[in-house]
């Protein structure tokens, strides 16, 4: 729990709403890469966080029951575009 309380507020508010269980360690690697890819832009990093879970969720989805899945939404409950 330590190590969680160290992460940056934005990052702690992000995991908290996060819609798959991530570790810290995998959290802190994500966040550092997408800081350096936005240059420190929180919002533009918090962004890619979201894309980013949004891909993982996509792709066990369709790896688990297939692409024509009904379900297969994004993170924020969007139909896939057709």
């Amino acid at each position: 729990m330590t190590r969680f309380d160290c992460l940056p507020p934005e990052l702690r508010g992000w995991l908290q709403r996060a819609m798959l269980s991530w570790s810290v360690k995998s959290a802190e690697r994500i966040w550092a890469k997408a800081m350096r890819k936005h240059q420190g832009n929180v919002q533009a990093a918090l962004v890619e966080l979201d894309r980013l879970e949004r891909a993982h969720m996509k792709r066990d989805i369709e790896r688990i029951w297939g692409s024509d899945h009904p379900g297969l939404v994004d993170a924020r409950g969007l139909q896939k575009a057709a």
